[in-house]
């Protein structure tokens, strides 16, 4: 079959759309034929071997896609081949056919695109359990999303909205906060032209967020924590800005404020029961809300390099994505 291989970590152009064997599919596996696969920073890092996580090498890129099932291994219950379905992992998603374990699987329900479906696995997913499990974010309390134009930002934004927050949006650009705009969402935080710390205790009367969902990291999240309200958290989902923030401990112990680690892989490691729930609930919101992520550009799955260097130039706004 064809896929993007990486036979060495490096920059993005290493990889390339080429013939490599077929994987069986196990016992407990799943094979699909690729529809669409979404992308994620992670999946940048991974390729540059700058992720936490460093593959054998060579290996398929790629964490989530969605296709139709073609073989399910004997011990699988619950798949049938024929059904259209998604799959995250940290790798084998840029190709033409995935086999992957059955617990990473999750059926796509009747009228959910499969581009809808693959998102949500790197949008709304990461953010619910950052927002409800992780952050238990209370309706009337006040939310700031960094990185708000981004698939797992703006996810976070929506879904802040619908559990009844405030919801404030930081983005880097004019732009990017006239998109905001124009989706629904009034306030905003340019850092770009704004000071960013002054900006969120100024718009909630000097007493900072009770919430901040934190992608960018470096001098953000290191301002963050002086514009938390007492008693907030601080979540902390990855460092797209290219620097881990540091902060001094005297702050979170001021303000009673809490750190708080999302990370939706080792999460779901540690608690495999409540990968489907999660996935479950978030397909329920989105059906009855009607909430989708925006797509930001498609590219065909053999020019994945490129859409991977759009992803990290950090200029879209929304989701990208590759099909066949």
């Amino acid at each position: 079959m064809k896929a993007m291989l990486c036979r060495e970590f490096g920059p993005i152009d290493n990889i390339a759309w080429t013939d490599v064997p077929t994987p069986a599919c196990g016992p407990r596996q799943v094979r699909f034929r690729t529809s669409v696969a979404t992308l994620g920073f992670m999946d940048a890092l991974m390729v540059k071997g700058e992720y936490q996580i460093k593959p054998d090498l060579p290996y398929v890129p790629g964490s989530v896609s969605a296709g139709i099932v073609s073989e399910v291994g004997a011990e699988v219950r619950g798949i049938e081949p024929g059904q259209r379905v998604t799959a995250s992992d940290h790798q084998g998603a840029f190709a033409e056919e995935r086999v992957v374990n059955a617990e990473t699987v999750l059926v796509t329900p009747a009228g959910m695109e499969d581009v809808q479906a693959a998102a949500l696995r790197l949008t709304f997913t990461p953010s619910y359990l950052a927002l409800v499990v992780r952050g238990q974010l209370q309706k009337g309390e006040t939310l700031v999303v960094t990185g708000a134009t981004g698939g797992i930002g703006f996810a976070a934004l929506q879904l802040g909205r619908y559990l009844g927050a405030r919801v404030i949006g930081v983005v880097g650009s004019a732009a990017k906060a006239a998109f905001l705009r124009e989706h629904g969402f009034a306030e905003s935080i340019d850092y770009s032209s704004e000071n960013y710390k002054d900006r969120v205790n100024a718009m909630t009367g000097g007493l900072g967020a009770d919430v901040i969902f934190e992608v960018i990291g470096g001098d953000i999240f290191e301002q963050s924590m002086r514009c938390i309200n007492v008693g907030g958290r601080l979540l902390v989902l990855g460092f797209a800005g290219g620097r881990i923030g540091n902060v001094p401990a005297n702050l979170p112990l001021l303000k009673n404020a809490s750190i708080i680690g999302s990370f939706l892989g080792g999460w779901r490691k540690r608690h495999p029961e409540a990968g489907p729930v999660i996935n479950q609930a978030i397909q329920k919101i989105l059906i009855d809300s009607g909430m989708k992520t925006p797509v930001a550009r498609t590219f065909p799955m053999p020019q994945a390099a490129d859409a991977l260097k759009t992803l990290l130039d950090r200029t879209h706004v929304g989701q990208i994505v590759l099909a066949f």
